[in-house]
């Protein structure tokens, strides 16, 4: 490609570009399972509540402000979520994958092969170490009246 009033060519080339891990699908649908069965009841949500959940896991700070939501500090309507299309795209996948399943519509819910999956990521330590002590923190305390809360939808 050439530009006259630079007088030089220029030369573009694809290059391949690194996915930083908490962006790459295979992640986030282990973190899917590990949240529907760890902080969910019966290991089933709502869509809205695991975008939440997910947002929450991003970084300390949101995992502060969810911890201040449920002790009452903090007002539902401070906090500003953000829904994730990579999410979407993971539970897309996990669907495919048989790992969960949509049920009564907007609800997803953990498969046989998807708690299968849960139970092996548990077993090994290194394996999203730093999400666990947040979902042990929170268990299941976020609601789905909770997370309603949030979105003005109560």
């Amino acid at each position: 490609m050439a530009i006259p009033e630079l007088g030089t060519e220029f030369l573009f080339r694809k290059r391949p570009v690194a996915v930083p891990g908490d962006l790459r699908p295979a992640w986030r649908i282990g973190l899917l399972v590990l949240l529907l069965k760890r902080c969910c009841r019966q290991s089933r949500s709502s869509l809205t509540r695991l975008h939440v959940l997910n947002w929450t896991i991003r970084t300390e700070g949101n995992q502060q402000a969810l911890l201040a939501l449920v002790g009452n500090a903090l007002r539902p309507d401070s906090l500003v979520v953000r829904f994730d299309p990579a999410f979407n795209r993971a539970v897309d996948f996990a669907i495919g994958e048989g790992l969960v399943r949509r049920v009564d519509g907007s609800r997803i819910e953990i498969t046989a092969a998807g708690n299968a999956l849960a139970e092996e990521i548990g077993k090994d330590k290194e394996m999203y170490p730093a999400e666990r002590l947040f979902m042990d923190e929170i268990r299941q305390s976020v609601t789905e009246t909770l997370v309603e809360s949030i979105f003005g939808t109560r």
